[in-house]
């Protein structure tokens, strides 16, 4: 009886100790999600729909050279001789390259320019001037823009260089209703309107 009493908290700590080492194996048995066997499952084998209509069937090398500096056997055309025959070879290589068709090449980057530049001779200024001193409140910097295919920055300049009458009450007049607009703005609105005249000025500074 003496004995068992004496056992049992031995077997207690033993049986506790492997249940911590069991515990401890499980954590750090090494699962489905390693790195190892998630990259062994991503190593799919291709399908034929994985590839285009023009791949290659068999195994093929693809020539990929790196950017290197230009060799020194390679002599710019310029300092080429005239009766050498690279000359006939560049033009050539040249002229096969130039021959491709234009639909075949990429997207312009920058867009064509939406007003044309040099466009309005000296008659369709004094018809800019004349419509203005007619009709000054008809015929706005915006429509006469439209009306001449040219920005409204360039009837300003050509309005403001001609001392075309009635165009400085015509500024104030506006100037007053931009300040009437910005009396009804909030606090909030008028900070943000402040933030972004700065940003505009110091994107202009280079800044």
């Amino acid at each position: 009886m003496d004995s068992r009493l004496v056992r049992r908290p031995v077997l207690d700590i033993l049986s506790g100790r492997s249940q911590c080492l069991f515990a401890l194996n499980a954590s750090s048995q090494r699962q489905q999600s390693s790195y190892r066997r998630s990259k062994q499952r991503l190593n799919i084998k291709p399908d034929s729909s994985f590839l285009s209509h023009d791949s290659p069937q068999q195994d093929h090398i693809i020539f990929n050279p790196p950017s290197s500096a230009p060799s020194v056997f390679h002599t710019p055309l310029k300092f080429l001789p005239k009766e050498d025959k690279r000359r006939q070879l560049l033009a050539a290589t040249a002229a096969r390259f130039s021959s491709s068709p234009a639909s075949a090449l990429p997207p312009p980057i920058h867009k064509t320019q939406k007003f044309p530049h040099h466009h309005l001779s000296d008659a369709d200024i004094a018809e800019i001037l004349r419509l203005k001193r007619q009709a000054p409140e008809e015929w706005t910097n915006n429509k006469l823009s439209r009306k001449f295919n040219c920005s409204h920055h360039f009837i300003s300049i050509c309005l403001d260089n001609c001392d075309v009458p009635g165009i400085e009450k015509r500024k104030k007049l506006i100037a007053d209703q931009e300040e009437v607009v910005k009396a009804s703005w909030g606090p909030r609105r008028r900070k943000a309107r402040e933030d972004r005249t700065k940003r505009i000025d110091l994107a202009l500074k280079g800044e």
